[in-house]
C-alpha cells in the first residue's frame, strides 16, 4: 500500500488538478465537487474515494467512482460538507495491484 502525503490548496474551487504520486499510480485530483480523479501513470481498473476533516471529525464513507473515459474517474457523489481542510484518500485497484494516496486539501468555496 502506497502513502503520500501534503497539501493542497482548492480555494474557490478552480479548475487546476493536483498531481499526486505513489510508489505505483501518479493521478492529477481536479477539485471539482464531484471529484475527478485522472490517472496518469499506470493501468487502474477501479477507483474508491474516502474524505475526513479530522479538526471536526467529519468522515465520509467510501464512495466510488464511475469511469467517465480511459484514466478518467468520477465520484458517484459529493465529497465535502464543508470549507475547510480535508484529507482526501483515493484507492486504485489495476494492473499494478491496489495502491492509497492520500494528502490534505484546503477546500473553499
Amino acid at each position: 500500500m502506497g502513502w503520500s502525503s501534503f497539501t493542497a490548496s482548492w480555494a474557490g474551487g478552480g479548475p487546476e488538478g493536483v498531481k499526486v504520486a505513489g510508489t505505483r499510480y501518479t493521478v492529477t485530483v481536479l477539485p471539482a465537487d464531484p471529484v475527478e480523479v485522472w490517472v496518469t501513470s499506470g493501468r487502474v481498473e477501479a477507483v474508491t474515494l474516502a474524505a475526513v476533516m479530522p479538526s471536526m471529525g467529519h468522515a465520509r464513507p467510501p464512495v466510488g467512482t464511475v469511469q467517465a473515459d480511459v484514466g478518467r474517474f468520477v465520484a458517484e457523489e459529493d465529497m465535502f460538507a464543508m470549507d475547510g481542510v480535508w484529507e482526501l484518500s483515493i484507492t486504485l485497484s489495476g494492473a499494478q495491484g491496489r495502491e492509497v494516496i492520500t494528502f490534505s486539501a484546503v477546500i473553499s468555496t
